[in-house]
């Protein structure tokens, strides 16, 4: 029997998952109702439909009832206290390791397994500036600009396209939530719009850049969002209202890309000023700053186990530090253009960076290229794995997003 969260879609009655911010129906944000009581601390609703036993005078019946009501009663102590039990199983045991453990294997979804044709998408008229693959890789969506200006979101191994978003200015950035039913998206509108990823419609937008945004991102447990751009700050949000939580304004210059530590707790910012900054989500502080690129730094990505970040920029080359001392400990340096997105594959394994360069460049970790991408015809912007670590999907100023398998 399936148990239900006691969550319910105030506007259309849904029933909702335990971690649902959103309603699976209608698309409407989830706002928990207090259950009303009856003034003793106890909720009225537990004592609906239950009367009182009739007294008697027989003391006979009285006896045999009181002995009748006192076996009743320990049984269901016994019940009660089996459901309790359970309840602490299934229910509050997998939340305590979750917070403990976020890459426990019981509260990380199946990685599902792919068989694409490399194909390519069309369904952008112009530059294509981001592509983000959904968690549960049915999905792919992209941000296109240049009077695109427009969040494309299709089916990750046919190519057809599902939904779209059309906004009224240039759509930078796009980002899934974990739950792979929302993307989040930002541009020239200052805004964050968080999409319906099956209707393509808008659920909620979040107010507060006074620039351009370049970059978004989604906590891994999906309450917050993260966004950057143009007016050198990092901005959280509540995703489930739209509630400004903290802005970080560590950087001197444009703030370029933004990722969420494996666990939450940390944000990494690379930015013009030619730093990549690490900095505690919860209260702001600066952690670490990693200088060494000589220029401006563009794009930024963890490693799936936290302990290393993966960065580029100007200086054409990919740098990968360590998260804890900041020491760089490996080079990259095969490109003969910009490195403007770096994305690392989910089982940790090979790391792929796009470029000014018209190229994708696949790399081992330890420094071994494994594999060149050649079939853009102009300036890649974006490249992102898929969660099973087979793919790549990388974006293009020839509007075009490939979808592809480095051999």
């Amino acid at each position: 029997m399936i148990q239900t969260s006691g969550r319910v879609c105030a506007n259309c009655g849904t029933a909702l998952a335990p971690n649902a911010t959103f309603c699976s129906n209608c698309g409407k944000p989830y706002y928990p109702t207090p259950i009303p009581h009856n003034g003793s601390g106890v909720a009225s609703q537990a004592y609906a439909g239950y009367n009182t036993v009739p007294s008697t005078n027989t003391p006979g019946v009285l006896r045999k009832r009181s002995r009748t009501g006192l076996i009743i009663t320990i049984i269901c102590m016994f019940l009660l206290l089996a459901i309790i039990g359970g309840g602490l199983v299934v229910f509050v045991i997998p939340r305590f390791q979750h917070s403990n453990s976020t890459t426990s294997k019981s509260n990380m979804p199946a990685v599902p397994q792919l068989t694409i044709k490399p194909y390519t998408y069309t369904g952008h008229t112009s530059v294509v500036w981001q592509v983000a693959w959904s968690p549960n890789g049915k999905l792919i969506a992209s941000s296109g600009g240049l009077n695109d200006d427009s969040v494309q979101i299709w089916n990750a191994e046919t190519g057809k396209k599902q939904a779209s978003f059309q906004d009224y200015a240039i759509v930078n950035a796009v980002a899934w939530s974990p739950d792979s039913k929302y993307v989040a998206s930002g541009g020239n509108s200052y805004t964050v719009d968080v999409i319906n990823a099956t209707s393509g419609d808008r659920v909620i937008s979040y107010k507060g850049h006074k620039d351009a945004i370049l970059s978004i991102a989604w906590s891994p447990d999906g309450k917050y969002i993260a966004s950057a751009g143009y007016d050198k700050t990092v901005q959280i949000w509540n995703a489930l209202t739209g509630d400004p939580i903290r802005t970080y304004q560590g950087h001197t210059n444009y703030v370029t890309s933004i990722a969420w530590s494996p666990d939450g707790k940390l944000i990494a910012s690379a930015s013009y000023d030619g730093t990549v900054q690490i900095w505690n989500a919860s209260n702001g502080s600066l952690a670490q700053t990693y200088k060494g690129h000589n220029g401006r730094v563009y794009a930024l990505a963890w490693s799936p186990d936290g302990k290393q970040i993966a960065s580029g920029g100007d200086d054409q080359t990919v740098r990968i530090w360590n998260a804890q001392t900041g020491q760089t400990s490996t080079v990259f340096s095969q490109h003969k253009g910009s490195v403007s997105s770096i994305a690392w594959s989910p089982d940790g394994k090979r790391i792929a960076s796009a470029s000014y360069d018209k190229t994708v460049q696949v790399w081992d970790p330890n420094k071994t290229h494994v594999y060149a991408y050649t079939a853009h015809t102009d300036y890649v912007y974006s490249v992102v794995w898929s969660p099973d670590s087979q793919y790549i999907a990388s974006a293009s100023a020839d509007h075009t997003v490939h979808v592809w398998k480095p051999e």
